[in-house]
């Protein structure tokens, strides 16, 4: 049907030569990628429209705001032979379609209408985890998940809709402790031990609006130092500080950034876990962290070693670090136990925090923070009675402002309608980011909220529309 549509365009406009080449943009511009891609071999004018930075920022902005569906990339397992022993690991494309549901009294409600596995130039799919995603732009890291150490060996960009993939270049700054020796970690790992908690989550990707340029930021850990003797557990450790490097699209090329934002006197702002990007910062879920412990016993206390819970944000064009208050409801959860998630979305093109806490009363609360970094409570419910077999552990997205869109625990799919309190749980499991399993509960999932584009990699020249 697809086809039939696209060859019926194609003949309307190339024949008739009398419609007017703006009419001729506009339509295109409406149109999915694979189709653009298609139209690419009309002719050399249609090329250079469809190739052109005004047409991909067009489509861009057309793609995001007047969407008839909605879109999700995940990573799964399917089973495309009935005689294969093991299941393939895949990425799949989720489309879902906007109905009206007669049980839920007409409103509308989100159907899923197509799964479509992706290709993608690498054997190694198991070890690709998601970092982020911005303007159709997937950033991915190719991790050792038998180091489980701070820098990942290699990082890739990928547009699945027009099938352009991207190895970045080797970034040459930050310390690779996958190479520290082993007896070294062995002996030092007291102290040595930040570089344990730095699994690749701490990278990040965006698009800084000055430069029209797509940037992915790394932070690491640099080093520590000990003084005292080992065996007596005496003395004090000197943590040093964070280091921090960015690579730029259009360069290709990655270079090292200041850190001093995220220093305090006593202690270190550490960006975590990457949530997501939105006009022009990206944002990380952290901690604060002391700068030097007095006694070596202290660095196996996690409580003593993390002071407090953080958000960090991450301006891509003046590449300046700053830390955001949370939620004066939040301020109490002094601890990094697991009975409090926390977690960073979009909402009406604001910044959502979601709190799923996990003892006695089974909460959910979403707070929206304003243009001044104040935070205002949304919501609250109790999501035990919709979600009981699979805990939402990570809120992938709004839809249509009541629509949530999460990762239950066992990886499930679901959605969940603020209006309607009608929570669907979609055919098709995601894996976790850490696989093969290693531990009982995964966190957080391959799974993100996408947004078809025409956005290249190769050649990348953007422009505003």
């Amino acid at each position: 049907m697809a086809l039939e549509k696209d060859s019926e365009i194609a003949e309307l406009t190339e024949s008739g030569k009398n419609i007017a080449q703006d009419v001729v943009e506009q339509i295109l511009s409406t149109l999915p990628p694979k189709s653009l891609m298609r139209f690419k071999c009309v002719s050399k004018w249609w090329y250079h429209l469809i190739t052109s930075p005004r047409f991909v920022a067009k489509h861009l902005s057309i793609s995001k705001h007047n969407r008839p569906s909605t879109c999700a990339l995940i990573k799964s397992l399917v089973s495309n032979d009935a005689e294969a022993q093991e299941p393939e690991m895949v990425f799949s494309l989720l489309n879902f379609s906007y109905e009206n549901d007669n049980n839920a009294g007409g409103a509308l409600s989100t159907n899923l209408s197509s799964v479509e596995d992706l290709t993608i130039p690498t054997r190694v799919v198991e070890s690709l985890r998601i970092i982020g995603h911005c303007d159709g732009i997937v950033c991915l890291a190719l991790i050792d998940y038998q180091q489980r150490l701070a820098k990942p060996s290699q990082v890739c960009l990928w547009n699945p809709a027009i099938q352009q993939f991207k190895f970045l270049p080797e970034e040459p700054f930050l310390p690779d402790w996958s190479k520290v020796p082993h007896s070294r970690m062995v002996q030092e790992f007291a102290y040595l031990r930040p570089i344990s908690l730095l699994n690749g989550e701490t990278m990040g990707f965006g698009y800084d609006p000055k430069s029209k340029d797509y940037k992915v930021i790394d932070i690491g850990f640099s080093d520590s130092k000990f003084y005292g003797d080992p065996e007596c557990y005496g003395g004090h450790v000197i943590v040093y500080p964070p280091k921090a490097v960015v690579y730029t699209l259009q360069t290709d090329s990655w270079r090292e950034i200041k850190t001093f934002s995220l220093e305090r006197e006593t202690s270190y702002l550490w960006p975590d876990t990457f949530q997501l990007y939105l006009k022009g910062v990206c944002y990380w879920l952290g901690y604060e962290q002391q700068k030097e412990f007095l006694c070596l016993f202290q660095t196996h206390q996690e409580e003593e070693e993390r002071i407090a819970r953080a958000i960090i944000s991450f301006d891509t064009s003046d590449e300046v670090f700053h830390d955001i208050m949370l939620p004066h409801g939040l301020l109490e959860f002094y601890g990094f136990d697991n009975f409090l998630t926390l977690h960073l979305t979009e909402w009406n093109e604001s910044v959502a925090l979601f709190s799923l806490l996990f003892e006695d009363e089974h909460k959910a609360t979403m707070w929206v923070m304003d243009a001044k970094g104040a935070w205002t409570k949304q919501l609250t419910f109790e999501y035990v009675d919709y979600f009981p077999y699979s805990l939402p552990r990570k809120i992938l997205a709004f839809w249509k402002s009541n629509e949530i869109f999460g990762v239950g625990e066992n990886g499930s799919i679901v959605c969940y309608n603020l209006n309607t309190k009608i929570v669907k749980h979609l055919p098709i499991r995601s894996v976790p980011d850490y696989f093969p399993p290693s531990r009982d509960t995964f966190y957080p999932f391959c799974c993100i909220a996408y947004v078809n584009s025409v956005v290249p990699i190769m050649n990348h020249v953007r422009e505003h529309i």
